[in-house]
């Protein structure tokens, strides 16, 4: 537990600046996909599709992958001529968040690019290539589009939350109700875990465990709360406060939460469909970059909608 704890504030503490100072927003941007990409890349590791000829198919992934981004963050804006310069200069927030003119209309271009994916990769493994068969090349084509879909657009939404007038705040609330509620989890599965969720999967899981991942993140909330109401979090995070009231504040806990846990369960089920304990060995105890994010890529697009709409 003391070594988990050491390794994810030295990946925590340097990321703070980046992630919450108006400032660096670029370098927030850039992070997002690069996190998007290293967590498809480790998919594509577990699946063992980076070898021999599939490596045309995770680089055609990768290239629409960062082109993607660029669309969905800066939306119909940049298809019309939209100047790429503020996104590398140093600006007002406020004109960051001009950025998302559309952003409908940019999920929309984005949906044209999965199929354009689609065709891309069906195109250049159209050909039998010696050593690599039909069913290989087909089962790297689905797992492209899923790489694309789930880790690609569903972990960009964490750069259009950021880019909201109190993105700042949705973004720590995001992470905090996340990864709380998965130490949380573990904390008290380790401790007072007997009754095992065998037929999950994830069988280390307990329902014990259960209580932890929501009690950390309610109390962690009712910590936000105080903190936010009180002026405390404005001192670095602006003063752009969020207006949802207590009740709503307790309920998207709850939300994001739940949607936290399913991610880690979907990120399970992958793991053991691949037969693999980590998705990497990058950071001890923690294991890969997906591993880490598992349970925030559910929840960033769930969460942006919920934002929008309220």
């Amino acid at each position: 537990m003391k070594k988990r704890l050491l390794v994810a504030m030295a990946m925590i503490v340097p990321a703070l600046p980046i992630m919450f100072n108006n400032k660096l927003i670029a370098l927030y941007h850039i992070l997002v996909l690069v996190i998007s990409c290293m967590m498809a890349w480790e998919i594509f590791y577990m699946a063992k599709i980076h070898k021999d000829k599939n490596l045309r198919t995770v680089v055609a992934t990768i290239i629409f992958m960062i082109i993607g981004y660029v669309v969905m963050v800066c939306g119909e804006p940049l298809i019309t001529g939209f100047e790429l310069e503020p996104l590398y200069k140093v600006m007002p927030y406020s004109q960051y968040f001009q950025i998302i003119n559309n952003p409908f209309g940019a999920i929309e271009i984005v949906t044209m690019m999965i199929f354009a994916l689609i065709t891309t990769l069906i195109a250049i493994n159209m050909f039998k290539v010696e050593g690599v068969s039909f069913k290989e090349r087909g089962r790297a084509i689905l797992t492209s589009v899923f790489a694309f879909i789930y880790v690609g657009i569903g972990f960009w939404h964490m750069s259009l939350i950021r880019l909201m007038p109190e993105g700042r705040y949705l973004i720590l609330f995001i992470l905090g109700c996340a990864w709380i509620g998965d130490t949380g989890g573990y904390v008290v599965g380790r401790k007072y875990g007997k009754h095992k969720m065998t037929n999950s999967a994830s069988p280390n899981k307990s329902y014990e465990g259960m209580i932890g991942v929501y009690l950390f993140p309610l109390i962690f909330t009712a910590l936000f709360i105080y903190l936010y109401k009180n002026g405390y979090l404005s001192l670095f995070l602006g003063k752009e406060l969020i207006s949802y009231s207590v009740l709503k504040m307790f309920v998207l806990c709850i939300l994001f939460t739940t949607t936290g846990f399913l991610g880690d369960m979907g990120e399970s089920l992958i793991k053991r469909m691949y037969n693999t304990k980590d998705s990497n060995k990058m950071f001890p105890g923690h294991g890969g970059v997906f591993d880490i994010f598992d349970s925030v890529i559910l929840t960033a697009p769930i969460a942006y909608y919920i934002f929008i709409l309220m």
